[in-house]
């Protein structure tokens, strides 16, 4: 099982890149100069890698909230509304000094975290208290969050001094600096590097994360096994939406400097498609966030360029999404056939015996 366990993700992975070629190839008069360009931009300049390594590291923490709840059993459908109200937060709590510049950084740092757990934490909530669907309540939250933060963003707490729908910008004394100039990495790549490397002792070293990855794996053993029925729903959907809130934290501090209209732009959703491909696991969660990087890179870069029209990453995420689902449906229907297999087996037994 192990042998085949990143079978399908590896394959939705390719078919999404072959699907990216098909279409460069055929909108493009010399294919094999586009297809060049395509891939190889990223590693072009040190602007272009520095920036590619600066998405790795933003959907590495959302995608580590993504693969949080998939180890709890629960699925975080609402990512992009967490981060899109932490940027709002960072936004509003960064724009001026009111304590040392370090200090005030890591408290809105925590305080952004803490405001979008709770988002996440009513999800679980309500999936114990009502048996509701964490999939669907975090998803129409997050659908609720979105036009209000546009509507904060657009008119009452509009800078009005520029043409941009944005909030005024954060503090210099707050923005991150680079240490690839003039990319914008900085230190968040390293903060994401660590804290997946953190997660993979927590559920591989630690009790605590035994039990929430037992409780995840097999909720009926676990609640017999005496494990709180509670906490993988309330951790799992509440730490989730927490480093969503830090992907949009990151963001402003370490990429716009500034809380602008739609700035998110579907970094939930990439971080979701790379939860699947990881397949659960965070040893695969880096490796899989910087191949989903590239290729968003290249498009974007082939984007700006004006060699391509539309943005070919959506390609990628789509076969992702589709060949994950299909897989998952055909495992029920392998796991439903085994077990009625096993039901007319046990009925022909009983038949030879009388």
């Amino acid at each position: 099982m192990r042998r085949y366990k990143f079978l399908s993700s590896g394959a939705a992975f390719f078919l999404g890149t072959l699907v990216i070629i098909i279409f460069i190839s055929l909108g493009s008069q010399n294919p094999t100069e586009a297809l060049s360009e395509f891939f190889l931009k990223p590693f072009s300049s040190v602007w272009y890698f520095g920036n590619m390594l600066n998405k790795t590291s933003l959907l590495l923490f959302a995608a580590s909230g993504s693969l949080f709840a998939f180890k709890c059993g629960c699925f975080n459908l609402g990512g992009e509304g967490q981060i899109y109200f932490a940027g709002l937060l960072t936004g509003i709590l960064l724009q001026n000094t009111w304590t040392e510049p370090v200090v005030q950084l890591v408290l809105t740092g925590l305080i952004v975290f803490f405001a979008s757990g709770l988002i996440g934490l009513v999800s679980g909530f309500l999936k114990i208290k009502f048996n509701a669907d964490e999939l669907l309540t975090s998803f129409l939250i997050s659908a609720a969050i979105l036009p209000v933060v546009n509507y904060l963003i657009g008119n009452p707490l509009r800078d009005t001094s520029g043409n941009l729908l944005a909030l005024p910008p954060i503090a210099e004394t707050f923005e991150l600096k680079s240490f690839l100039p003039p990319s914008s990495l900085n230190i968040s790549f390293l903060f994401s590097i660590i804290l997946v490397l953190f997660f993979i002792l927590f559920f591989t070293k630690t009790k605590r994360g035994y039990r929430l990855r037992l409780s995840g794996a097999a909720p009926e053993f676990s609640k017999f096994a005496g494990f709180s029925v509670y906490a993988p729903p309330l951790a799992g959907m509440g730490i989730s939406a927490g480093l969503h809130g830090l992907t949009g934290f990151f963001a402003i501090t370490g990429t716009w400097y500034i809380c602008h209209l739609s700035f998110s732009s579907g970094m939930g959703w990439s971080a979701l498609a790379i939860a699947l491909i990881a397949k659960n696991s965070f040893f695969a969660i880096i490796p899989a966030a910087f191949l989903y990087s590239w290729i968003q890179s290249a498009s974007d870069a082939a984007v700006m360029s004006g060699s391509l029209v539309f943005d070919t990453a959506v390609f990628l995420q789509a076969v992702v999404f589709l060949f994950i689902s299909a897989n998952l449906l055909s495992l029920n229907l392998s796991l439903r056939l085994s077990k009625n297999i096993s039901r007319i087996r046990t009925i022909l037994l009983k038949r030879k015996r009388i």
